[in-house]
């Protein structure tokens, strides 16, 4: 007999590609793309990146399961995957994930900080990247203040989409400043 006291654990946490395959189950599309979007979301890394190459993936569907599509088919699929959750996920790079994650803000927000952030990452990226802040500050003419509330949000933003299971020590990960220290006429 059962032991009804003994509840068989099982894990909670679905892992994040389940995650990722239910929401494609909400979506309505064709059974073609549901394959192509299928084996897109398979390509996807832990971390939530898509670095397999869109001609990679064209010839996966083709040889693995006799599928002919188009570099554009799934490009427009993979748009499609990004608007899911957690924001950020399938970018191809830290550029492309900070902005699909500061594109779904704008969305929601009004603050002018958002669309500043945006600017940056689109714009200035590698600038960013390298903390040439008068450069970004400069040309996107930006007050003292609105350089690092826009920064502030790009600080904000998830790295690793996709969680990276077991990776303790996310400090690690961000190549963006914890704080700024300003010189304010000598204060």
């Amino acid at each position: 007999e059962m032991d009804e006291g003994k509840t068989i654990p099982h894990k909670v946490e679905s892992s994040f590609h389940d995650s990722l395959l239910e929401q494609l189950g909400m979506l309505t599309m064709s059974d073609q793309d549901k394959r192509i979007a299928e084996q897109i979301v398979g390509s996807i890394d832990d971390d939530g990146y898509l670095r397999r190459e869109t001609d990679s993936i064209v010839d996966d569907l083709a040889f693995r399961q006799n599928i002919q599509v188009t570099a554009m088919d799934i490009e427009r699929i993979i748009r499609q995957i990004q608007h899911f959750d957690p924001p950020g996920i399938a970018a191809r790079n830290l550029q492309e994930c900070l902005l699909l994650q500061l594109y779904r803000k704008q969305v929601i927000s009004e603050d002018p900080s958002i669309e500043w952030a945006i600017r940056m990452m689109e714009k200035y990226f590698e600038e960013f990247t390298k903390k040439h802040y008068e450069k970004i500050q400069k040309g996107l003419n930006l007050s003292d203040e609105d350089l690092r509330d826009a920064v502030g949000q790009i600080i904000r933003l998830n790295p690793k989409p996709g969680g990276n299971v077991g990776d303790t020590n996310k400090g690690e990960t961000y190549v963006i400043p914890d704080f700024f220290i300003y010189n304010n006429g000598g204060k």
